[in-house]
């Protein structure tokens, strides 16, 4: 099942001209897009895509909907794979979970009554394109062009339309559509369907084409229609509001019609019955603003104000109350004080503007002061007003009304205080608190509780009151806050679990461990104030996972950025966000003040809004100090603030690897880009740490930076594959003993950088996971430190109001992301032409450049992308290299290790191994080293022979030798040619010199002098994991100490 909420917002998000240019040639006319419709044959385009309404329709088979119909009529796909479709599309991650009977049994009742609802809008549509009246009256009224455009209907008047239809009869009659009797409710009427913001035909409303009563019949109270939750014309008006912040709002739906008909989109009606405060709610989602226009009739029978206008009073007040900003166009009266309502009144679209369109607060004044003859008719005036401006938080605005009120009556003092007044009087309990005593058995006096015994006499519970703070909602470790506050007036802040409110002596033992706080009663009467407390507490919800939420906010330790603001922890740790609910942020709340081990990331992981530096000043220092690997990680920064709008394009994510030797910056831009998260980055060591706590450390936060320091490929080979389970988002595999005791996997949710002064080559698999960063310079000049420092200082305080301001481009980026990700991948493939090159490695580098691609147009950067499209595929090829280079020169030294282990190879005769103090060969000068290295001395031709004989016997393919050679002499181990003496040996049996004797008289060893290839030999070791010292001795005593 998929939540209602995903889909609305895929809806709300979609763009329906985008996802049908995917499949069909659209061409533009006006405000609509046409096209040779697709589902049957035509020779002249009558398929139309209508933005506005973001929904398609052919006028030749009448197909029509919204994105998701037409990929599931188009492509042929289901309900959930067009939802998932367009989800991948615009960056919108589509959960499913299973759902329950109840709700299984909701959902397929509302499709079916959908379903029943579309069947009978089609039958009513056929019969008004073959009924001339119909037509001839709705093109008259309405135009043609908008009648087709809402698919307009007729009901015939025989009343037996529907009972051919292929439906439920129980269907029909549960929405109202016919009587038990099978007579259709709409007779003789124009029907109009009535939708709901997605295109959902939930409802009609019908009107008859003469003067016969009522003129305006709507559907019945159902499962998928209710009247004071729906709003005509919604469907049209959502997308239009959403540009101008403004809905107008008229009585009934021809008013609505007429004005969508003129160009006025943003129109709704409500259907000729009152406003509600859940329609004002509903509309509050797409619109701030609201104005009223009313139907202009006159008087009647001595009333101050026509029906339509008074009507407005109240709504204006109700909508008003639900926080919208309200104005008023009143249709000016004719000269006849004749009737005129928007429909009739508004029939064109210069008409429309010119009427004034007036705040409503001052309409209203007008419009009751006009009226007022009496000192009380006056104060119910002025009380009626001021209650309205009591609404108003603006002081400045407040101001300017209270200026223009006193050309009504009196001066700015007396409106101050009548405005004044009215917010205590709002603000004020409605009714009386219930007596304690009464409802739950004991009353506070004096700071504690009481009660009475069955004697009559009282009964002490307490030396403290508790105030109940919040119940923080979990379905395994729920707890609740509470202030004690004891007689003597010391105040603490408790967490209680569930269990310390269930057994009474763990009540005690966490109340008296806090300091003067005991409980005098026993179990029965901690169940009564139970009773009281749990009534009278909040509920809020704890967040686990710092970083991006998927309830649309991104959290901080201290506080939450939601809607462009950042609302910071009280001091129970709690954070208000209105609507969306109450969260617990437990690291900065005074129960946990002193315990500085809890809660270490979350303290760190926090904005304080100190730094004012712009983000192209840090760009354009960081871009200077780190060069073209500080503009990677920046572009890797920016990937992972929207990772799971990526990830569900890409699947994975990649590892930013930072590699070089000490001292030469890598750890520092590592800190440097954490610094958008954290103050002070304290990296763990990635030698001493445990993978539960590694675990730990990648899971704390989404859509966030995590750095893991000191990578050395001798690292446990359980933590090499670790690392490599980040690239896909899985993290550690454990044992739940807190639930059901079945395994789960962590998904990892962070952005990774690990660095190192080792290149990872351990394992190939994980060298393709990354984007591989290389620092090899170790020493600076004197303006590179100074600018350095001026980094450093520009990151001491945090970068998190960068964060910030980038993560306010989130739906642009999910809007963008996935067309912009294969058009970039296409692009960057062109560049590297016919190269062989790891698919991972190129998928890996696209990412951090289509992050930066789709944000490019939205920032100030010293930053191009074709200039980091070079970088990025210098970058491929380089890494590439290093991954092929590594990949066959391991099994080149694999090889070498075999044939001396074999003994078909021998020290002395084709290897040698030294340790050397000094050291020359045809590429290092003579060099003296403080210790002792050593060097390996590899005789070229024989083992090059041997490698090549041995790979052919064991099926494998053997690098060509001018390509081994390419590799071994560009590999870091390589330190140059030297010629060195080797012994002759054939057959396996040193040859000897019988022309030459030795001191004993005995034939030399025969040797030759040959050029050889020279390496640091630890660094092979490390490399590859080879050993050559092969002594029998030694490793006779290793096996006996192994046992």
């Amino acid at each position: 099942m998929i939540p209602k909420t995903i889909i609305e917002k895929i809806l709300d998000t979609v763009h329906i001209e985008d996802v049908v240019a995917e499949f069909l040639p659209l061409q533009k006319r006006g405000t609509i897009y046409r096209a040779l419709c697709p589902f049957h044959q035509e020779k002249t385009a009558s398929f139309t895509v209508t933005p506005n309404r973001n929904m398609f329709y052919c006028f030749g088979c009448h197909k029509g909907g919204n994105a998701i119909t037409f990929l599931m009529e188009h492509e042929n796909m289901a309900y959930p794979e067009a939802v998932k479709w367009l989800g991948r599309k615009y960056g919108i991650e589509v959960e499913e979970r299973e759902e329950t009977i109840d709700e299984k049994q909701n959902r397929l009742k509302r499709e079916s009554l959908l379903i029943v609802n579309t069947a009978v809008h089609k039958c009513y549509r056929e019969v008004f394109l073959r009924y001339k009246p119909a037509q001839d009256y709705a093109y008259h009224r309405w135009g043609r062009k908008y009648c087709d455009e809402i698919e307009m209907g007729f009901a015939p008047i025989d009343g037996k339309a529907l009972a051919h239809l292929p439906l439920q009869k129980e269907f029909l009659q549960e929405l109202g559509l016919t009587n038990p009797q099978g007579y259709d409710f709409f007779q003789n009427r124009i029907v109009v369907p009535i939708k709901d913001r997605y295109q959902h035909i939930i409802g009609f409303t019908a009107r008859v084409m003469d003067d016969s009563q009522p003129k305006y019949l709507n559907s019945k109270e159902s499962l998928i229609y209710s009247k004071r939750n729906t709003v005509f014309g919604l469907d049209v008006a959502w997308r239009a509001a959403g540009k101008t912040g403004q809905m107008y709002l008229v009585e009934g739906a021809p008013d609505c019609m007429r004005l969508h008909s003129i160009g006025v989109q943003n129109a709704v009606a409500d259907l000729g019955s009152a406003w509600t405060a859940e329609q004002f709610q509903l509309i509050k989602r797409a619109a701030c603003k609201v104005c009223f226009i009313p139907d202009n009739d006159p008087p009647k029978d001595g009333a101050a104000f026509g029906t339509g206008v008074e009507a407005v009073m109240k709504a204006g007040k109700l909508a008003t109350e639900q926080h919208l900003t309200v104005s008023v166009k009143e249709i000016p009266t004719t000269e006849e004080g004749k009737k005129e309502d928007p429909d009739t009144y508004f029939t064109h679209i210069s008409i429309f503007r010119d009427v004034l369109e007036v705040d409503f607060v001052l309409w209203l004044a007008a419009k009751l002061f006009e009226t007022c003859g009496n000192t009380e008719e006056k104060s119910d005036a002025v009380k009626q007003v001021a209650y309205l401006l009591s609404f108003i938080d603006d002081d400045t605005k407040l101001t300017m009304y209270i200026d223009a009120l006193t050309k009504y009556h009196r001066g700015k003092l007396f409106w101050q205080k009548a405005i004044e007044n009215e917010k205590i009087r709002r603000d004020s309990p409605k009714e009386e608190e219930v007596d304690l005593n009464r409802r739950y058995g004991f009353w506070i006096d004096h700071g504690k509780y009481f009660s009475t015994t069955e004697k009559g006499g009282v009964l002490e519970w307490s030396n403290f009151t508790l105030t109940p703070l919040f119940h923080i909602k979990d379905p395994l470790m729920a707890k609740r806050l509470y202030l004690l506050t004891n007689e003597l007036g010391t105040k603490e802040i408790v967490e209680m679990e569930q269990e310390d409110l269930i057994s009474l002596q763990k009540f005690r033992q966490k109340l008296e461990s806090l300091g003067n706080f005991i409980w005098k009663a026993g179990e029965k009467e901690l169940i009564k104030l139970k009773s009281f407390l749990y009534e009278k507490t909040e509920t809020a919800a704890q967040i686990k996972q710092l970083g991006w939420n998927k309830k649309g906010f991104y959290t901080f330790g201290n506080g939450i950025y939601y809607g462009g603001k950042f609302s910071e922890v009280n001091e129970y740790g709690i954070v208000h966000l209105g609507e969306k609910g109450n969260y617990y942020l437990p690291a900065f709340s005074q129960i946990y003040k002193e315990n500085t081990d809890y809660f270490r990331f979350e303290r760190q992981f926090v904005h304080f809004n100190f730094s004012m530096i712009s983000l192209q000043d840090f760009t354009r220092q960081l871009f200077l100090v780190f060069g073209d690997n500080g503009k990677i990680g920046f572009c890797f920064y920016l990937a992972t603030l929207f990772r799971d709008i990526i990830t569900l394009t890409t699947r994975s994510f990649p590892i930013l690897d930072l590699f070089g030797p000490k001292g030469s910056g890598k750890s520092e831009l590592g800190h440097t880009l954490m610094s958008f998260f954290v103050i002070d980055n304290i990296p763990p060591n990635i030698q001493n740490s445990t993978i539960p706590a590694l675990n730990d450390t990648v899971a704390a936060a989404a859509n966030a930076l995590v750095h893991i320091d000191e990578y050395k490929n001798g690292i446990d080979t359980a933590k090499i594959e670790f690392i490599k389970g980040l690239w896909d988002g899985t993290g550690r595999t454990r044992m739940n003993m807190g639930t059901d005791k079945k395994k789960e996997t962590t998904a990892v949710d962070a952005g990774v950088i690990i660095s190192g002064q080792e290149m990872p080559t351990a394992d190939i698999a994980l060298f393709s996971r990354l984007i591989f960063l290389s620092f090899p310079k170790s020493e600076f000049t004197d303006d590179e430190k100074k600018n350095y420092q001026r980094l450093l200082m520009m990151r001491s305080k945090g970068l998190t109001h960068l964060t910030l301001q980038l993560l306010a481009h989130r739906d642009q980026f999910g809007k963008v992301f996935y067309d912009q990700y294969h058009l970039i991948l296409n692009d960057v493939n062109k560049r590297l032409g016919s190269r062989n090159v790891i698919d991972r490695i190129v998928q890996n580098w696209v990412i951090p450049l289509t992050a930066f691609r789709c944000l490019e147009g939205k920032l100030d950067l010293p930053l191009s992308y074709s200039e980091i499209l070079n970088i990025t595929v210098d970058g491929i090829i380089h890494q590439n290299m290093e991954c092929k280079t590594n990949d066959e020169l391991g099994s080149f030294w694999r090889m070498v290790q075999f044939l001396n282990s074999e003994g078909e190879i021998y020290e002395d005769a084709d290897f040698r191994i030294r340790a050397v103090s000094r050291f020359h060969s045809s590429t290092i000068s003579e060099t003296e080293w403080a210790e002792p290295r050593k060097i390996l001395y590899l005789q070229k031709t024989r083992i090059f022979m041997l490698y090549k004989l041995n790979a052919h016997r064991n099926g494998e393919t053997s690098l060509p030798e001018e390509s081994l050679r390419y590799y071994l002499e560009n590999s870091k181990e390589y330190l140059g040619e030297q010629r060195m003496t080797y012994h002759v040996v054939k057959k396996g049996n040193q040859v000897l010199d019988f022309e030459h004797k030795d001191a004993k008289g005995m034939p030399t060893k025969m040797s030759v002098q040959q050029r050889s290839y020279c390496f640091d030999y630890d660094k092979l070791v490390q490399s590859f994991d080879i050993n050559l010292e092969m002594q029998s001795g030694q490793m006779k005593e290793e096996k006996e100490d192994s046992f």
